[in-house]
């Protein structure tokens, strides 16, 4: 097996230097050492914010160099010459005006790139049966991911963590290397904003994937806005990470987004080869273009320092800048090897069983939840707090997945599903309780606007009496104030009429 995987990555190599792609790591006008999660020394450092880093092993690139070499024994190392440098190599400067931004002189020249990683089948960090494919080998990853998290963030301070994790010259720096750019340009956080590199619109919103810092990184704001949410590609209706004058930024934005769609796929996050999409479907690509730039631009250095600044910070780490090649495990060109698969519920000991009996349900506690599609595997259970911005008619989600025949349902990743307590009324309607917070769901109307709310009283004459009846498996909850409970557009809010998706409890 191992013989195998060391002739494709040899045949691999061959395939770039025919096609004339290119290795472009990132570099500076000085050696810059890099030092991987655990090490305790390195010319720019990844000091975790809690704690010190251990010791493990140092990248180095230099922009004057033929190579760039790991220390860790038994690499296969690839060799692809670089081709004469173009326009879009060039130093970033000459595209920004501000002289606010600082940039250095670094060289353009191009050299020979070496690109090493370590051996496919002995890799400690992600221990992965290297034998599945498709979905199976993405779930598998994804459960892997999850679990090197500790700590989560909020959108609002994905700017300052990213401008730590990108900090340059040093760990201290007040300056940072935005993304789309090399160490050729610094910036600071008055000049970025946070860049949903899986857009906002496309389904990662501001909580969840939209609160991730390997998703939401600091970007100019005038290149953020000239994106919009454009599929990163090559056409006319794309964008080109690498129109901000960094080649690179090509092979950085592919891996933040086989992240994306790797860890958030049970929130609906998925490739595609159609730039067109509709915002709905929760797309992002191109895939078969994303997927040639991951092979052609190795990770450079400041994506390795980020990697490590996050995952020693308790954030994670992205296994497509560990390991390139575990894209091609997964996808194609023509989308995931061998398609979508259902869950399998078996493999989880806290899958949720779906109540659909409207006479067992007082005084049980249960999971709120519902759909955006009737034909989706992709569920979302009601949280106990308000959404981003602390709007009282709307409710977080948290997501989930559900079973082929849609009776279990499974947490996506490491989250806590919220328990809702049903307590029935003489009248025959229900008081929906939540226990952790002792909150109640109400609704009312203001204006124009159906709204939901939760609090130990309703606002606005509202109430928190409902009405709920059964529509097979599912259950429409209808107010008192006229009010109907759904799921929509990624929250939970109020509707003046029925649903066309019900709500689910699940126990």
């Amino acid at each position: 097996m191992k013989k195998y995987k060391i002739t494709s990555l040899i045949i691999s190599a061959f395939a770039l230097v025919l096609s004339g792609c290119v290795v472009n790591p990132r570099t500076s006008s000085t050696t810059t050492s890099i030092t991987s999660e655990n090490t305790t020394t390195s010319a720019i450092s990844t000091t975790s914010e809690d704690s010190s880093p251990s010791s493990a092993t140092s990248l180095t690139y230099s922009s004057s160099a033929s190579s760039s070499t790991t220390t860790s024994s038994n690499d296969i190392t690839s060799s692809i010459p670089s081709s004469s440098s173009s326009s879009s190599q060039s130093s970033s400067s000459s595209s920004i005006s501000s002289s606010s931004i600082s940039s250095s002189s670094a060289s353009s020249s191009s050299s020979s790139s070496y690109y090493s990683v370590p051996p496919i089948d002995d890799d400690p960090t992600w221990n992965i049966n290297l034998s599945l494919r498709g979905a199976e080998f993405r779930n598998a990853l994804q459960s892997k991911m999850a679990g090197k998290r500790t700590q989560t963030t909020t959108y609002n301070n994905c700017l300052s963590v990213g401008a730590k994790a990108a900090a340059y010259p040093n760990a201290s720096s007040s300056t940072f290397v935005p993304f789309y750019h090399d160490a050729t340009l610094t910036a600071t956080t008055g000049q970025c904003n946070r860049e949903h590199t899986w857009p906002n619109s496309r389904g990662t919103g501001k909580d969840g994937p939209g609160a991730d810092p390997f998703i939401i990184r600091p970007t100019l704001t005038s290149e953020n806005s000239s994106r919009g949410n454009k599929f990163y590609g090559l056409g006319s209706s794309e964008w080109d990470p690498a129109c901000c004058g960094f080649e690179g930024a090509r092979g950085e934005s592919a891996r933040v987004i086989l992240y994306a769609a790797t860890m958030y796929y049970r929130d609906g996050l998925s490739l595609s080869n159609n730039p067109g999409d509709a915002t709905s479907l929760k797309t992002m690509g191109t895939l078969s273009t994303l997927l040639a730039w991951n092979a052609a631009y190795a990770p450079t250095p400041i994506e390795i320092q980020i990697n490590n600044y996050l995952s020693n910070n308790g954030y994670g780490r992205n296994p497509f800048v560990d390991h390139p090649e575990y894209a091609s495990y997964i996808w194609n060109n023509n989308g995931l090897i061998g398609g979508e698969i259902p869950p399998d519920p078996n493999e989880f000991d806290d899958a949720l069983n779906i109540e659909s009996t409207l006479s067992n349900i007082d005084g049980n506690e249960y999971v709120i939840a519902s759909s955006d599609s009737s034909t989706s595997f992709n569920y979302y259970a009601m949280d106990n707090e308000p959404k981003a911005d602390n709007l009282p008619w709307y409710i977080k989600p948290i997501g989930a997945v559900v079973n082929d025949d849609k009776t279990k349902m499974i947490p996506s990743g490491d989250v806590t599903f919220k328990y809702y307590k049903f307590i029935k009324q003489s009248d025959g309607n229900y008081y929906i309780q939540n226990k952790e917070t002792n909150k109640y769901i109400f609704g009312y109307i203001d204006g124009s606007h159906y709204s939901i709310g939760l609090g130990t009283t309703p606002t606005n004459n509202g109430s928190l009496s409902w009405s709920i009846t059964t529509t097979g498996k599912g259950f429409v909850m209808k107010n008192a104030a006229n009010v109907y409970l759904e799921y929509y557009n990624g929250s939970y809010c109020g509707y003046s009429r029925a649903p066309s998706i019900p709500i689910y409890l699940f126990h």
